[in-house]
């Protein structure tokens, strides 16, 4: 059975709830709890065996400080390296003046190998 794209966001939102923060869905209002996590839509991609997926998905860490967004993120490559996604990419972090919050990106990557049903890092 192939993993899609709901049921690897629903893997990674219960993975990272177990850091403790909020982790939300959708751009986090004024009245959200901070610190929080929000989990973008993931893309997939298929490769020429068709039983190997690679998943890529980007989470941006919320936080009142700059330096406490840095070490949410490095939090977050812990948690997600028990599945074996590996981070590829980070942001700017920038400030929101609507929420008054910094938020900085960060870019994970894994396969997934549909015949032994395992997560693989990418080499």
């Amino acid at each position: 059975m192939s993993l899609g794209i709901k049921e690897f966001s629903d893997l990674m939102f219960d993975k990272l709830t177990e850091l403790g923060d909020e982790v939300i869905l959708t751009n986090p209002k004024t009245t959200s709890k901070y610190p929080c996590r929000e989990l973008n839509t993931p893309l997939k991609s298929t490769t020429r065996t068709k039983a190997l997926y690679r998943f890529q998905i980007s989470i941006k860490h919320w936080a009142d400080k700059q330096r406490e967004t840095m070490e949410m993120t490095d939090i977050t490559d812990e948690k997600l390296l028990e599945k074996n996604l590996i981070r590829t990419n980070t942001s700017l972090c920038l400030y929101d003046t609507i929420v008054q919050k910094y938020a900085v990106t960060t870019t994970y990557e894994v396969n997934y190998n549909e015949l032994t049903n395992a997560f693989q890092i990418i080499r």
